[in-house]
């Protein structure tokens, strides 16, 4: 099993926040329609973001153990996120509604063996995994300073 780890700090600049892990920073932040100053990806767009990135990820090795030949893939990812539901509505669900994925492959495959293929990248990818089926979380300890 593989370990992986990360850290959020709340910056002093607005709604910014420094994430990093193995000594890579990526700062996150909200649009100006937020209250943001739009430097940066917001939380819900980073997370289509990293499922874009395995699903990526996940197709090359894919296609790479299956023979499946392609030379460009894109993939588009919206979500829908009600702000009702993160401002405490109890009617609303706080997270997304739902997200939708196109897929737009360069390759020279059948519509349904690529359909196929995605199919299975799918079926691979941990971060689609965790989305569909969620992920047990264990928040220990609060501290102060």
């Amino acid at each position: 099993m593989e370990y992986y780890n990360a850290t959020a700090r709340k910056t002093k600049q607005g709604l910014q926040v420094d994430t990093h892990s193995h000594g890579v920073h990526y700062l996150i932040y909200e649009p100006k329609n937020a209250g943001g100053t739009n430097t940066g990806m917001n939380p819900v767009e980073l997370e289509l973001s990293t499922l874009g990135a395995f699903l990526q990820a996940t197709a090359k090795q894919l296609a790479a153990d299956e023979g499946f030949q392609y030379d460009q893939m894109v993939i588009d990812l919206e979500g829908d996120l009600d702000p009702r539901g993160f401002m405490g509505n109890p009617d609303v669900r706080n997270g997304l509604q739902e997200i939708r994925i196109n897929y737009q492959v360069k390759t020279t495959a059948s519509a349904e063996e690529c359909a196929k293929f995605m199919q299975q990248v799918e079926q691979q990818s941990p971060i689609m995994d965790n989305l569909r089926n969620g992920v047990k979380i264990v928040v220990g300890q609060v501290t102060t300073k």
